[in-house]
């Protein structure tokens, strides 16, 4: 934390003079040990965000080719190389939830920093989003120890899921 100048700042925590007061106790030194290898891991691991981003793209385009009314939620923009938000039609995301719990995989039907939670994503809400279409949104996130079989795995069980939905309605039904 930089503070400038005499900024009033209280302390959290009450009990010796370090920092001028403002923080109790001897530095973290495990901790900020910690943080300084997880940076190193981190920087180590950047490079494979591009192979992440790759499988992540391919995942969507599969899914697209197999129920072309799926949603890829912020398709085309600037987004996290390891995460795909996507909606099945017409299957709810709790449905979803249950059914690649099933076959062994773990999404998730919010963000990550809610979990837990039921209501409707915000951010879908301020991407104008429907409340139908939010209902069946799904996240994706791949990770380092992510291999494309895992991919696979994932593709197969959407589509199973979606032949047993009948989610596909555009690709299967026939014409009005």
């Amino acid at each position: 934390l930089v503070v400038r100048g005499e900024t009033p700042l209280a302390a959290e925590l009450q009990g010796g003079g370090q920092e001028r007061g403002r923080r109790a106790g001897t530095e973290n030194l495990a901790g900020i040990v910690g943080f300084g290898v997880a940076a190193d891991i981190a920087l180590s691991e950047l490079s494979s965000a591009a192979r992440l981003a790759h499988w992540r793209d391919d995942l969507e385009r599969r899914i697209t080719a197999l129920a072309p009314d799926a949603r890829i939620f912020g398709a085309g923009a600037a987004r996290l190389a390891n995460t795909s938000c996507l909606a099945m039609p017409g299957v709810t995301s709790a449905v979803q939830l249950m059914a690649f719990d099933l076959a062994g995989l773990a999404v998730s039907a919010g963000s990550a920093c809610s979990s837990g939670k039921i209501a409707r994503s915000h951010v879908l809400r301020a991407m104008g989003v429907s409340a139908e279409e939010a209902a069946s949104a799904i996240r994706v996130s791949l990770g380092w120890t992510t291999m494309m079989q895992d991919i696979n795995r994932f593709v197969g069980a959407w589509d199973a899921l979606c032949a047993r939905a009948g989610a596909r309605l555009r690709h299967t039904a026939p014409a009005a």
